[in-house]
């Protein structure tokens, strides 16, 4: 199928983001978001729905990891088994009490904050430990079962699944759309690397997401994954994914930066680096001049206190750039190691004094 004949099915475009503090302003140009729940704030949920994107919150269905915080409610019998790459429970879905617990416990109170739907993930993770076709269809009548009795209680939630592809003929009918990583670009978890696809897996993953369009005419999302300072690459490859009829979204592994979607959104706010104590002991620097001289250009200022502590989430993709009069030389490690981190991750970088440059690793000058 091409792209003029995916265009029958209506197309959101997606933006996935799981880390704290969301960038509301950015995510909210989005026509759906997917976040990670137990990171949202109330008032941020409520600024997304403001802004128009429909929030749809992530909820693993056949596995959970040790750091969730109903982990202990977890009982021994709802679990098949253990996934040693990522340190999780693979549940029984035949288990009824473990269906109960999700529908109860997991979907009921998504529902009730005012998520617009699930992104589910982990559908056919029993594939790693039912082995005999028996045991796969058990497991898959029941992932069934559970998805029917959600779209029964909670009909307004619009369903995503996270490939899911064995199952897909079981489910297909009530989802809203499918989700497929690393069409082009992938993650090595194992080895803690971004690496191109193989073209034997583009191929075969390619072929599923197609016959997918074609038989079940479901919306196609393509999760792809390039380091953060390659933002133009990225852009192009959200248009190469374009082409075939799905939406993109480029992004990392931990899904906490703003990524590139099919609607780029170019951040129009600089954070402003400070410290409240250095600067209490020298005359007013002129930030009010800074400030309206990036608004000439439609830009905005958001001062940062250094002693409030440092941004710890990734940067890229949410401010335009990183302003500071703070001498680098004489700041303390973290400031400096936290900058040039942020720099090498494709932050613009910009000093207001020439004190407060970047070294330049390579021939000690500064830039």
């Amino acid at each position: 199928m091409n792209s003029v004949q995916a265009e029958t099915i209506k197309q959101h475009s997606t933006a996935l983001f799981y880390a704290p503090n969301l960038p509301v302003e950015l995510l909210s140009q989005y026509q759906r978001v997917i976040v990670e729940a137990d990171n949202v704030k109330p008032e941020e949920l409520t600024a997304l729905h403001q802004g128009g994107a429909s929030v749809l919150a992530y909820l693993s269905i056949g596995e959970i990891a040790p750091s969730r915080k109903w982990y202990k409610s977890v009982k021994p019998a709802w679990i098949l088994g253990k996934n040693r790459v990522w340190d999780s429970e693979i549940m029984d879905l035949t288990n009824p009490e473990w269906r109960h617990f999700i529908i109860e416990e997991l979907v009921a109170p998504l529902a009730k904050q005012g998520y617009d739907g699930l992104f589910l993930d982990t559908l056919d993770s029993f594939q790693l430990i039912a082995t005999t076709d028996e045991a796969r269809n058990q497991q898959a009548e029941a992932l069934t079962q559970t998805l029917n009795e959600i779209r029964t209680q909670y009909p307004q939630l619009k369903l995503v699944a996270n490939r899911g592809f064995e199952v897909m003929p079981h489910i297909a009918p009530l989802l809203d759309a499918v989700l497929a990583e690393s069409l082009y670009a992938a993650w090595d978890n194992a080895h803690q690397r971004f690496h191109p696809s193989k073209a034997a897996d583009t191929e075969w993953l390619l072929q599923k997401l197609q016959a997918l369009q074609k038989e079940f005419k479901l919306e196609i999302i393509v999760l792809d994954y390039l380091p953060p300072e390659e933002r133009d690459a990225a852009e192009k490859l959200a248009k190469r994914i374009e082409k075939h009829g799905f939406v993109p979204w480029i992004s990392v592994a931990s899904l906490d930066i703003v990524g590139v979607g099919m609607k780029p959104t170019a951040p129009k706010t600089f954070l402003l680096a400070y410290d409240s104590v250095q600067e209490s002991q020298i005359p007013p620097l002129p930030y009010a001049a800074v400030e309206a001289a990036l608004s000439k250009h439609g830009y905005k200022l958001h001062r940062h206190d250094i002693q409030t502590g440092l941004p710890i989430q990734a940067l890229t993709g949410r401010y335009a750039g990183i302003l500071s009069f703070l001498p680098f030389e004489t700041q303390s490690k973290a400031y400096q190691n936290w900058l040039l981190q942020q720099h090498r991750a494709g932050m613009l970088f910009q000093a207001l004094l020439p004190s407060a440059s970047l070294p330049d690793s390579t021939s000690g000058k500064r830039k």
